[in-house]
């Protein structure tokens, strides 16, 4: 009987365990959006009151209708900013995750030298970080006069994913049962036949992950473009939403509502995706 008491109070201690660490997970994850919305909907003249209130006496939807007013300056500077951020997603993903895709097949199913100190130099190159390189290639860029253009600005995105979203998916590919590519050799298939044909249709669970996190770390990318990206014409929203200033004032309601509008899009592919980010980035790192 004592021991069924004690094991009864170790697991109510675990439960209650588990559900302090759940309760300060959301707080520390949702805590700074539940803050961004009610800044967004504050007053400018109940921001700066000395109270210790944290909700506002009033509410105000004023800063949302200011972005969502096409003739609004805001709205022009907001609605401007997104197009940039989608312009560079989609660059991205029509430019790296073919070339993902293709060498990450080439990597675990052709046999040639090289391939491991490849593979491996891959994933070496996801350590360095993003200031290591950004100043030679801002010195390089404002030489041959690439800066602000969408096209160059996505080039450095692809090859900063390209390495974490190619070892993925290589490990995905030779977790394939070597089967499938043996009967396909017998069949005639060469390697690019076997590709589409075989390995293709059974992988749409990585390479919907890998789409989901090229898609999330561009929308979300801050330091790249403040460097690379400077004009109106190619700044994204992550970027614009925080020039919402005068030479005077910081209008905090605007650019915390810019911020929590610009989060849209990606949290709802992460949404609608997320079975695929998780069954793909499961099956893309078992095997080495």
């Amino acid at each position: 009987m004592r021991a069924k008491e004690f094991e009864k109070r170790k697991n109510k201690g675990a439960n209650a365990l588990y559900i302090a660490a759940c309760c300060l997970f959301l707080i520390l994850t949702l805590g700074p959006f539940v803050w961004a919305f009610i800044v967004s909907v504050t007053p400018e003249y109940e921001m700066f009151t000395n109270t210790l209130k944290m909700l506002p006496g009033e509410m105000t939807w004023g800063n949302y209708v200011e972005l969502l007013d096409m003739e609004s300056r805001y709205s022009l500077r907001f609605t401007q900013g997104m197009l940039n951020s989608v312009k560079a997603v989609a660059i991205t993903l029509i430019i790296g995750l073919p070339v993902a895709v293709l060498t990450a097949y080439a990597l675990s199913a052709m046999k040639f030298k090289g391939r491991a100190f490849i593979k491996y130099g891959l994933l070496i190159t996801m350590v360095i970080p993003v200031f290591a390189t950004i100043i030679p290639l801002f010195r390089i860029y404002s030489t041959h006069r690439l800066l602000d253009k969408s096209f160059w600005l996505s080039l450095v995105y692809v090859s900063s994913f390209l390495p974490m979203n190619t070892w993925l998916m290589s490990n995905y590919f030779a977790s394939i049962p070597r089967e499938l590519y043996e009967a396909a050799r017998v069949d005639g298939c060469g390697y690019m036949t076997c590709f589409f044909k075989v390995i293709l249709p059974v992988s749409y669970p990585i390479i919907a992950a890998s789409a989901l996190i090229m898609f999330l770390s561009s929308w979300g990318q801050y330091q790249i473009p403040l460097i690379l990206a400077s004009s109106a014409a190619t700044k994204p929203v992550s970027i614009v939403t925080s020039e919402f200033m005068t030479k005077d004032t910081i209008f905090y309601g605007v650019t915390a509502a810019g911020g929590l509008l610009a989060i849209l899009p990606p949290a709802l592919m992460a949404l609608l995706f997320r079975k695929y980010l998780i069954n793909g980035m499961m099956q893309g790192s078992v095997k080495g």
